[in-house]
């Protein structure tokens, strides 16, 4: 493993380095000034950057914005004597992996260090074997998540090493992408898995029930306050408080929940000392937090503490390979609830939804499939099942099929080229018009020709 401190004092480069090697990093070089570093780290291979901010010249969060693009595999560590949390957003939206204010202290360094060698390992691929272990470890943790995507499998990954440390995390991706599946799993692989996991959806509570509702109350706090309740933060206590669209929170409730993340204690409504609570912050939104912080809709300050960690969750028309295998695990899903017998879709019922958008993600396609089984009479899923219209000039996939299947589906097509008129039909076919208008008669008593022949 190869480390690069960039420094413009050199007591700090010594010092830094000589603690490193006492911690058995051997491989660690030292650079005092930004333009050295830059082309340092794009013609060599380091793992790891300790960056510090203010330089002359070129200053850190210059180096690191040449530098990352280049060579994007380097993680960087920010060591600054600037606390400020703009600044601090800045880099990591640049790519830096943490922003830690100087003094450091060394142990939280270290550990720092060693994270962010696991995810530079993770997403450089580098010891298949400990990978496939993390794989195998993560269907366990994150089994409710069903997926053939390599894009999932190594967010999963990552999120369970990022997890260990119980640090706030926030999880973005559009709406039924599956974030609270995902923060399930991250409980599991937290600190704390066996304490509880307490989900709220903070829009679904007025502004004015806030406090009482996340900071708990006391008996005679206030009207209709019958007993003592323990709020949000304290159901959660020494587990996982999951806040899903966090990004439609009230500004003015941010400041009262950012005091309580820093600070982890509540003051329930009506009394006069705070409860301890050790809980850990899970987030979850499909808006982007950092536009919303330029347009002054949600706070920096607050952004910095949730976003310790991040995962986005990609949508589900960008891993479609996904789609077949979601569709038959609701579709079982939805037959033991309905108590139907489905064998399967038909190949041009999953042809439709593998041409689907999908912009409900997958919640959209768990409520298709289970519409479809509602609808289902014939063991199959067909087109339209699915809402699928029957088109004026319909295609039929070859099979292997039976000489009636293949005469029903020649007499359908026929019908169709012909706009549904049946002595051109019989003409073409060679028979009668009786035996069209017999056959046709007998083909409705199937749900899916008697969709395609009343359109005729």
């Amino acid at each position: 493993m190869r480390i690069l401190i960039v420094d413009d004092e050199q007591v700090a480069l010594t010092s830094l380095r000589r603690l490193l090697r006492r911690r058995g990093y051997r491989d660690v070089e030292i650079c005092d000034n930004g333009e050295t570093a830059i082309t340092r780290i794009k013609t060599e291979d380091f793992d790891l950057v300790l960056l510090d901010l203010l330089m002359p010249g070129m200053d850190g969060m210059q180096v690191l914005e040449a530098a990352k693009p280049a060579n994007p595999g380097t993680e960087y560590i920010i060591l600054t004597a600037v606390d400020d949390v703009s600044t601090a957003i800045k880099a990591i939206r640049l790519g830096a992996y943490d922003y830690l204010v100087k003094p450091v202290d060394h142990e939280k360094l270290i550990l720092t260090i060693e994270r962010a060698f696991e995810r530079r390992g993770l997403y450089a691929g580098r010891g298949s074997t400990a990978t496939a272990r993390h794989n195998m470890h993560c269907t366990e943790l994150f089994q409710d998540i069903i997926t053939t995507s390599t894009t999932m499998h190594n967010l999963m990954a990552y999120a369970e090493v990022m997890a260990r440390s119980g640090q706030p995390f926030l999880i973005t991706g559009e709406s039924g992408t599956g974030k609270e599946l995902m923060a399930r799993g991250i409980h599991k692989a937290g600190p704390c898995p066996d304490g509880p996991f307490i989900a709220v959806n903070v829009t679904s509570f007025p502004e004015t029930l806030f406090e009482s509702q996340f900071f708990g109350h006391i008996k005679g706090a206030f009207t209709g306050a019958a007993k003592d309740y323990p709020g949000f933060f304290e159901q959660a206590h020494t587990g996982t408080l999951f806040l899903d669209e966090i990004g439609e929170l009230p500004i003015h409730l941010q400041v009262k929940l950012l005091r309580v993340v820093e600070e982890q204690r509540v003051m329930r409504l009506g009394e006069t000392s705070p409860r301890q609570v050790n809980v850990r912050i899970i987030s979850a939104t499909n808006e982007d937090l950092e536009k919303a912080c330029q347009a002054k809709r949600f706070r920096l300050d607050l952004l910095y503490r949730l976003k310790s960690a991040h995962v986005h969750l990609p949508p589900l028309r960008e891993r479609p390979s996904d789609i077949p295998v979601l569709a038959n695990h609701f579709l079982h899903k939805a037959c033991a609830q309905h108590h139907k017998d489905i064998l399967g879709f038909s190949d041009e019922a999953m042809q439709v939804l593998m041409a689907k958008d999908f912009p409900g993600n997958i919640r959209e396609l768990k409520q298709l499939v289970e519409n479809a089984v509602c609808l289902s009479e014939d063991g199959r899923i067909l087109p339209h099942h699915l809402g699928e219209k029957p088109s004026p000039v319909p295609t039929f996939s070859r099979r292997l099929c039976t000489l009636k299947e293949d005469s029903e589906t020649q007499m359908v097509y026929v019908l169709t080229q012909t706009g549904g008129n049946r002595t051109e039909a019989a003409r073409i076919l060679g028979v009668s018009v009786r035996q069209v208008q017999r056959l046709v008669a007998r083909m409705k008593t199937n749900p899916h020709w008697k969709t395609l022949l009343d359109a005729l």
